[in-house]
């Protein structure tokens, strides 16, 4: 990993932030070691650097460390973000409403995705795609949009990070994200869970900047080969609508 030029310790620290999955949950530094697959000793150094910077606050009761006061200024900061999320949210409900699929408003983090917005189908049989939890990049729709934006250097990286879960040589899959990003749109045929077809497009903000995933998912019963195509042409041209809105909304503020 030395050989790609990243900051290791950088990465490690946004893992054990990833950890707490509300403002509110508690966690021990074993509790976080297992997560993380670090020895007790470094999840104590990065601990130690998040809580000096209020990321982190202990619990001086039972020892546990929660999400600290840092965040809040944080979040303060992203409007832009959240307001880039506002106007994706009435064309998610939309592409859903149309489909009667399950539509995904997706970002990523490393190597792995969330789902920040989502609709659900109606139908009883349905992915259940949980809000905000951390999903593999490389085996979903949407995880692959954002990897195909990166460079090969970082998708070796990923590859080696998760050998085991990829069935596929490293030099086939570099070739599967180069052709996504070619094409502009990313498939998961039943890849990330038996079962469940998914297709996904980018979202760009200012600069051309990928921002968000769009993605609709559904199980083979319903998503044939004929609504799988179908299904890629409507997620195109609402992640293009989407596009639309975020560059208008980015222009109108850089005249402000």
């Amino acid at each position: 990993m030395a050989n790609y030029q990243f900051a290791t310790t950088v990465l490690k620290a946004f893992d054990v932030l990833d950890c707490f999955e509300t403002g509110t949950e508690e966690l021990g530094i074993s509790d976080i070691a297992a997560q993380v697959g670090l020895p007790a000793s470094s999840v104590y150094r990065l601990i130690q650097s998040l809580e000096f910077e209020g990321l982190l606050f202990q619990n001086q009761e039972n020892k546990k460390y929660y999400l600290g006061s840092k965040f809040y200024t944080l979040a303060g900061k992203g409007g832009r973000f959240q307001k880039f999320q506002q106007l994706a949210s009435k064309y998610v409900d939309e592409l859903a409403d149309l489909t009667q699929e399950t539509v995904n408003l997706a970002i990523c983090s490393g190597d792995r995705i969330f789902n920040i917005y989502k609709k659900d189908s109606p139908y009883i049989v349905r992915p259940n795609f949980a809000l905000n939890a951390p999903y593999p990049a490389h085996c979903t729709g949407t995880g692959r949009i954002f990897l195909s934006q990166m460079t090969d250097t970082a998708l070796k990286w990923v590859y080696e990070n998760s050998t085991a879960d990829i069935p596929q040589p490293l030099p086939d899959f570099l070739d599967m994200l180069h052709k996504v990003r070619q094409n502009g749109w990313a498939q998961d045929d039943q890849e990330f869970t038996p079962g469940l077809r998914c297709v996904a497009a980018p979202v760009r903000a200012a600069g051309e900047t990928v921002v968000f995933a769009l993605s609709i998912s559904a199980p083979t019963i319903r998503m044939t080969d004929e609504v799988y195509e179908q299904s890629r042409q409507l997620v195109l041209k609402y992640a293009a609508l989407i596009t639309e809105k975020l560059q208008a909304f980015c222009l109108t503020q850089s005249h402000e």
